[in-house]
C-alpha cells in the first residue's frame, strides 16, 4: 500500500490478554471487510501466539522473537513494518511482548512515521485488573507500559470483585489522567473509522512530552527491567494427557511469570491446544489452535532468573520424557 494507514501498538504485562484482544479485533474487522497485518513480538517463540490466530482473519501474521524489541530487534521490527506496508492490509497491529517498554518503540516510529506511512499511531495498553500494581520489582515496568498510552483496556474483570475493578480504575485514572478507558468493541470501531478516513499524521498518546531517545534507554533503570525477563523453550512429548499438562503448569517454579504450552492431547489428538499460566493461575480453558499449524509441541516459559534445568526436570518427572532441544 502506498497510502498512509493506521498503526495500533498494543502493550500490557504478561498474561494481560493482548493476543486475545488482537483476535477479537481481527474478527470484528473481518465482519466489516477490513484486514490487518499483524506483528506479534514475544520473548521466546513468537510463532506459538501467531499459531493461535486464524490466518484467514489477517492480511499477514509475522512473529518476532525478542525480549526488547527496541534494543535487540528494532531493525527487524522496522523491516517487518516495511514488508507489511507493501502488502494489502488496511492497517497494522503490533503486539509487544509482556515486559516490553513501548516508549522505546514509539520514539523511532514517530521519527519514521512518514517513511513507514503509518498514521495515526495509536498506543493502547491492556491492564490486568487481577495483578495491577502487584508485580514486585517489575511494577515500575508495568506502569511504564501505560506511559504515553492514549487508550487502555481493563482485562479479566470477571475474575475479581467489582470493588477491585473500581479500585484499579481509580488508581489508573489518577496516575494517567490523559488516557481514556475503552473496550475491544469501541477500539475496533475507532480503528475502522480511522482506516476508512483520510487522517493527518498524529500519535494518540498522553500529553507527557516527547518520548525519551532510544539511546538513553540503556541508562534508564525502569527500561532495563525489561531486559531482566528472559524466556526458555522446552520440547514436550507429541501427545500428553490434559491433566498432565495442567499439573506441569501448576508445578512450575515461582520465577516463571508466564507459561504457554502448545500440545496435542491424548483426549483429542486431532487438534493442537494452547494451555496458559499467568502468575500462579492456570487458564481453565485451553485455546484450540488452527489445524494447519505444524509447530512442534513445546513449553515456553518467561520470567526472571529462570533455571531451565529445573523446568526440564519437571517435564521429565511429569511425562517420563527427557527434553533434548537446546533453549
Amino acid at each position: 500500500m502506498s497510502s498512509s494507514r493506521p498503526l495500533l501498538l498494543v502493550a500490557g504485562f504478561l498474561g494481560s490478554g493482548k493476543t486475545s484482544l488482537i483476535r477479537s479485533l481481527l474478527a470484528q474487522f473481518l465482519r466489516r471487510k477490513i484486514k490487518a497485518d499483524v506483528i506479534l513480538n514475544d520473548i521466546a517463540n513468537a510463532t506459538v501466539d501467531a499459531a493461535s490466530i486464524n490466518p484467514d482473519h489477517a492480511a499477514s501474521i509475522s512473529p518476532l522473537a525478542a525480549s526488547c524489541a527496541c534494543c535487540e530487534s528494532l531493525e527487524e521490527l522496522l523491516s517487518l513494518c516495511r514488508t507489511a506496508n507493501e502488502g494489502e492490509g488496511d492497517l497494522l497491529l503490533i503486539e509487544l511482548n509482556g515486559t516490553a517498554d513501548p516508549l522505546g518503540v514509539l520514539e523511532p516510529f514517530a521519527s519514521l512515521g512518514k517513511e513507514l506511512s503509518l498514521s495515526p499511531m495509536i498506543h493502547a495498553c491492556v491492564i490486568d485488573v487481577r495483578h495491577w500494581g502487584k508485580r514486585g520489582e517489575l511494577t515500575a515496568l508495568e506502569e511504564r507500559q501505560m506511559r504515553g498510552a492514549g487508550l487502555y483496556l481493563l482485562s479479566h474483570q470477571d475474575m475479581v470483585a467489582k470493588s477491585e475493578v473500581e479500585a484499579v480504575e481509580n488508581v489508573v485514572t489518577d496516575a494517567f489522567p490523559n488516557a481514556c478507558q475503552t473496550d475491544a468493541r469501541q477500539l475496533a470501531d475507532l480503528l475502522v473509522s480511522v482506516t476508512l478516513e483520510a487522517t493527518e499524521d498524529q500519535i494518540s498518546g498522553s500529553r507527557e512530552g516527547p518520548h525519551p531517545a532510544t539511546a538513553r534507554l540503556r541508562e534508564d533503570h525502569v527500561h532495563l527491567l525489561s531486559h531482566q525477563v528472559r524466556g526458555c523453550e522446552i520440547p514436550l512429548p507429541p501427545k500428553v494427557r490434559r491433566a498432565g499438562i495442567e499439573q506441569l503448569l501448576m508445578n512450575l517454579p515461582t520465577s516463571v511469570l508466564r507459561a504457554k504450552a502448545l500440545v496435542k492431547t491424548v483426549e483429542d489428538p486431532g487438534s493442537q491446544w494452547l494451555f496458559e499460566r499467568c502468575g500462579h493461575e492456570v487458564s481453565p480453558s485451553p485455546l484450540p489452535v488452527p489445524a494447519a499449524t505444524s509447530i512442534p509441541s513445546s513449553l515456553l516459559c518467561m520470567g526472571v532468573n529462570l533455571d531451565s534445568a529445573v523446568i526440564k526436570r519437571l517435564v521429565s518427572e511429569e511425562f517420563g520424557y527427557v527434553p533434548v532441544r537446546d533453549d
